[in-house]
């Protein structure tokens, strides 16, 4: 059976990627289970916790698991975020294809996942500030920032451990990481964000009703992106 089985998106390769060999995975909100499955084929990982919070998805998952032969390798389990698993069972977490505050929540709710003895791999589909504020707060160092393309879409993958000082950050700090001023697509990816970012500027200094804080978020977002698009053209 071949990969182009398991419908494997750029965004879900970039994430496996990054999993360390012979690792103990959990995959929270696992949805069909391809990311363990792939993993699992490759002889990348030893074992994998397949979790979501709905059972439609681990429905999916379950077949995925029996289609590829995978029953006995994936350990199936319905729970909201890290509750259903216990810190010595893994190494390795991943938790993508979710908003940036619910991923923030999640390890909040599971404050171990940061205690320096676990990797996360965290893929925010919105709200990355957020999560990097939340992780700088709470000893979360992002090793790295992966970019990929998906369709007209550009995704970011953070690879992160806990354990860190706590450093209180403004959100406007945490558009951006110094890990992924490191990719090559990072111009690209920052140039989008700037471009968005004065369009919402333009259009809240042109609304009748002002809003002074939500205006100064944006314009504090413009001044750092356009920093660091500056910092990479000096590089």
């Amino acid at each position: 059976m071949h990969d182009n089985r398991m419908r494997l998106t750029p965004r879900l390769r970039t994430i496996m990627k990054q999993v360390p060999q012979g690792t103990r995975l959990a995959d929270i909100g696992t949805d069909h289970a391809l990311i363990p499955s792939a993993l699992l084929r490759r002889k990348r990982i030893v074992s994998a916790i397949a979790s979501d919070i709905r059972t439609g998805p681990l429905q999916s998952a379950a077949r995925t698991a029996r289609q590829f032969g995978f029953e006995n390798e994936i350990s199936l389990r319905l729970g909201a975020g890290l509750r259903t698993v216990k810190p010595e069972e893994v190494d390795t977490i991943v938790i993508a294809g979710m908003g940036g505050e619910t991923i923030a929540q999640i390890l909040q709710n599971d404050p171990w996942a940061l205690d320096g003895n676990h990797l996360l791999l965290l893929q925010a589909m919105t709200a990355q500030a957020y999560l990097r504020q939340y992780l700088a707060a709470h000893g979360g160092m992002i090793q790295t920032e992966t970019l990929c393309r998906e369709g007209n879409r550009m995704y970011t993958v953070m690879t992160v451990r806990g354990g860190g000082k706590q450093i209180e950050k403004t959100l406007s700090d945490c558009c951006i990481s110094d890990a992924l001023l490191c990719d090559p697509l990072a111009a690209d990816y920052l140039t989008r964000l700037l471009n968005r970012e004065q369009k919402i500027c333009a259009s809240l200094e042109a609304a009748q009703h002002q809003k002074p804080d939500e205006l100064a978020l944006h314009r504090g977002n413009v001044r750092a992106l356009s920093n660091a698009l500056e910092q990479l053209g000096k590089e």
